[in-house]
């Protein structure tokens, strides 16, 4: 069983690519390219799916066009649009198995965000990683920039990310 541990969101199926079962996928960051694997993931009814991958190709800086087994015709196709699509952790190149897995700007999702002064600057409901400037949105709706030169601590365990970031609320 596929645990939500183990993947990493690489984008979203926003559309079908012609009427042969090709799908376009809106890549989420570039983590695609450092991804050494036969089968992608998908949410599908909020289940971990696993397709395996017949050929895929750049559409632009931005998208990805993928041929799935078993996706032949605009019917199949059809059914997996606006879904999410995940790569398993460990297919990441440079990967392994027996250390713990990266942190990826991703798995911030629900951490405490505090600035430099320790200051509780919110929850992180959403990360934006569409843009090379990776933003974080807290629960309020603050926007704080993600940048590993801002980072001052990262406690996975009590899920906390520390910001070398002034006080910026009103």
């Amino acid at each position: 069983m596929i645990d939500d541990k183990d993947i990493i969101r690489i984008g979203t199926i926003t559309r079908l690519h012609g009427k042969q079962g090709e799908l376009q996928c809106r890549l989420q960051n570039d983590i695609w390219y450092d991804i050494d694997a036969s089968f992608l993931i998908m949410r599908i009814d909020g289940l971990l799916v696993p397709f395996r991958i017949s050929d895929w190709r750049d559409k632009n800086s931005e998208c990805i066009l993928l041929t799935l087994k078993g996706v032949t015709d605009e019917t199949a196709a059809l059914k997996l649009v606006n879904s999410e699509v995940y790569a398993l952790r460990k297919d990441v190149k440079g990967s392994n198995t027996d250390e713990e897995p990266q942190l990826l700007w991703q798995d911030l999702k629900d951490y405490s965000l505090y600035n430099a002064d320790r200051v509780l600057m919110g929850t992180i409901e959403h990360i934006d990683e569409t843009t090379a400037n990776i933003v974080a949105q807290t629960e309020e709706g603050y926007l704080f920039p993600l940048h590993e030169d801002l980072i001052i601590d990262i406690n996975t365990e009590q899920r906390t990310i520390q910001l070398n970031l002034p006080d910026l609320r009103l």
